[in-house]
């Protein structure tokens, strides 16, 4: 795992003690990536040598947001994965994704018009 004294931590993370030492490093990976950007669970994992489950649970724990945008973060085929905690229902859609659908085309990500999933490269610059 990174350390997180080598990882940015941005202005909430440096006044509070809240998150274990690998919930703080995915919330710090996740306020890099930038407004209209994306990432992926596994991205995010493979950099903390994690799994994106590990991602996703300390993702459904940020009381950051949107300030840490976790809503920025997908799964790697595209799809939405989960949001504040939620997961799709049996249809694929549920009132959280259609938030986290909403941040995301806010900031200009685009969705493909025919499955829904997310259009671009993820962002993998993390620092």
């Amino acid at each position: 795992m990174i350390s997180l004294s080598k990882t940015p931590l941005p202005p909430p993370l440096l006044a509070s003690p809240r998150g274990t030492p690998f919930e703080r490093a995915v919330w710090s990976l996740t306020h890099q990536i930038p407004a209209g950007s994306f990432s992926t669970y596994a991205l995010l994992a493979t950099y903390l040598k994690s799994s994106p489950r590990a991602v996703g649970n300390a993702l459904r724990r940020n009381p950051f947001a949107p300030e840490v945008p976790c809503h920025r973060v997908v799964a790697t085929g595209g799809t939405l994965g989960g949001f504040k905690g939620k997961i799709a229902r049996r249809d694929g859609e549920g009132i959280t994704l259609a938030e986290k659908r909403a941040l995301l085309r806010k900031e200009g990500v685009r969705f493909d018009p025919v499955s829904g999933r997310v259009l671009g490269t993820p962002f993998a610059g993390f620092i």
